[in-house]
């Protein structure tokens, strides 16, 4: 793959949506380098609570951190990058500011499965939880911007395994 074929793809959702295992299947699968957003904002936040509204200028900075990081990891390697992070807020700002580094390279996919289906993937999850209070209002806050990222980018994967949504949604990125 050439240098001008390369994409970043920002992979969100509320919890439980599926980025995680989408992102490392895009890592295993089809060579893409992964950026852990949640992971670069904890020195932000260490102890969560992104979305309170004290933390605005804490968050702005925390997405400026990994802004940088996926730019950098683009302009230095020949690998897709896909960026795994819930975002928190400031989603259209957050677009904007990749949209206008990186043009038509570009994607950004919604893993929207139902509420239902998320609290229950969470209930069922090894690791940590979101909570029905964060998954809720995380699918609010991105309902109400569906419109202006385009509907055609929210994949719903209610009832979907894991290869399911992968082969449907995410295999042409293979490069076999």
């Amino acid at each position: 793959m050439g240098k001008t074929d390369k994409k970043v793809l920002i992979l969100t959702g509320p919890g439980s949506s599926g980025k995680t295992a989408i992102a490392d299947l895009l890592v295993k699968r089809c060579d893409f380098v992964k950026i852990d957003g949640d992971n670069l904002d904890t020195e932000f936040f260490p102890r969560g609570g992104q979305w309170f509204p004290e933390n605005f200028e804490k968050l702005k900075r925390a997405h400026q951190k990994i802004f940088k990081e996926v730019r950098k990891t683009f302009n230095n390697g020949e690998n897709n990058v896909v960026l795994d992070y819930i975002i928190f807020g400031n989603y259209l700002e957050f677009f904007q500011m990749f949209k206008k580094e990186f043009g038509d390279k570009l994607e950004i996919k919604v893993l929207f499965p139902t509420k239902e289906e998320m609290i229950k993937r969470d209930k069922e999850r090894e690791c940590w939880t979101t909570g029905i209070d964060r998954i809720s209002a995380v699918s609010a806050e991105l309902e109400a911007i569906k419109d202006v990222i385009g509907r055609d980018n929210f994949i719903d994967t209610t009832g979907q395994t894991l290869n399911d949504t992968f082969e449907r949604h995410f295999s042409h990125y293979f490069r076999g």
